[in-house]
């Protein structure tokens, strides 16, 4: 095997901010993708997970044999999520309410807080998932009078500004480059609380990207004027972030986005791998040890940046605002 040149990368478990990030959070250009990875540490299931409980209910109802079962369950859990639908809509079967198969442990919510740290960064949210639990965060903001944060010599000081309220978005139409605003969430996807609109399918996946519709042009723009952490995003995602950035137009080799990428300490070797494969998709990958903790090291690492992110993080100013929609209109 022919071994990557170049010096050994440190992979530590909690992974300093890089300076690009900083600079975007007090521009108000910061924006997180949050994958499935954030809501597996509460217990939700994984896309996988979640394929196979719509393929345990199909054969609980009949819909199909134990033969069927067993064949259709190795396939990607993408590709079985679309059978699934097309199954019930052929046997006119409906199907288990999805805030049930997405439910969350409630000793694990209340254990890592990770949707209160990921909310104190007071950044741009544009979500993959479909759950609601930082829907649930925004609506009960902690104030932020309340939080604790830590400055350099570990001295404990309170914020006295008020926490940004923002707002929810999870239909198509909502999906504008307006809302594009601290505080705010954009579910890219769907929710749970419109499960009939929820993008699922390959041919729905296809048709919500289409070129010159609401959801590219916000991509778009999000990955030419923006900077953007991908968080909790996993090896059942990659393809949704390469399709994603396929739809921008990022230039090669041009580094201005970055994932949280967990790592055992081993695999050095292996990280620089896909370190190059991202890099040319303009990602840089920032990873962290997960020898201890397993992939729980990721609510860990959210809470250490959100003390120092959420301190500067600031939002956009209106003629800024007014600038950048006139560029796109």
């Amino acid at each position: 095997m022919v071994q990557p040149k170049g010096k050994e990368i440190e992979i530590k478990e909690e992974p300093s901010v890089p300076p690009e990030i900083f600079e975007a959070a007090s521009s108000g250009k910061l924006v997180l993708f949050i994958g499935a990875g954030v809501s597996r540490i509460i217990g939700c299931p994984s896309w996988e997970n979640l394929a196979l409980k719509q393929l345990e209910y199909l054969r609980k109802e009949k819909a199909i044999n134990y033969h069927e079962y067993e064949n259709l369950k190795s396939l990607d859990s993408r590709k079985l999520l679309s059978i699934c639908r097309n199954i019930y809509k052929e046997n006119k079967i409906i199907p288990p309410p999805m805030e049930s198969l997405l439910k969350g442990n409630k000793k694990l919510i209340k254990k890592y807080k990770i949707y209160d740290a990921l909310y104190s960064f007071n950044s741009i949210y544009i979500t993959t998932n479909y759950d609601n639990y930082l829907d649930e965060i925004i609506k009960n903001p902690i104030p932020e009078s309340e939080i604790k944060i830590y400055s350099k010599n570990e001295s404990q000081i309170s914020l006295n500004k008020e926490k940004t309220k923002g707002k929810i978005f999870y239909q198509k139409e909502d999906i504008l480059i307006s809302n594009l605003e601290n505080g705010n969430l954009i579910h890219f996807h769907g929710s749970i609380n419109d499960e009939k609109n929820l993008i699922m399918t390959i041919v729905e996946y296809m048709n919500h990207y289409k070129l010159d519709d609401k959801p590219a042009c916000l991509l778009q723009e999000v990955f030419k004027n923006y900077t953007v952490l991908f968080v909790g995003y996993g090896l059942e995602e990659y393809e949704i972030i390469e399709f994603m950035v396929s739809k921008s137009s990022v230039a090669k080799n041009e580094i201005r986005h970055y994932m949280l990428y967990p790592m055992f300490e081993k695999n050095n070797n292996l990280f620089k791998f896909h370190q190059g494969y991202y890099g040319e998709l303009g990602i840089r990958l920032i990873p962290y040890s997960i020898d201890k903790r397993g992939h729980e090291q990721l609510a860990v690492v959210i809470k250490k940046w959100a003390k120092k992110i959420g301190q500067i993080s600031q939002s956009q100013g209106f003629l800024e605002k007014i600038k950048i929609i006139d560029e796109v209109i």
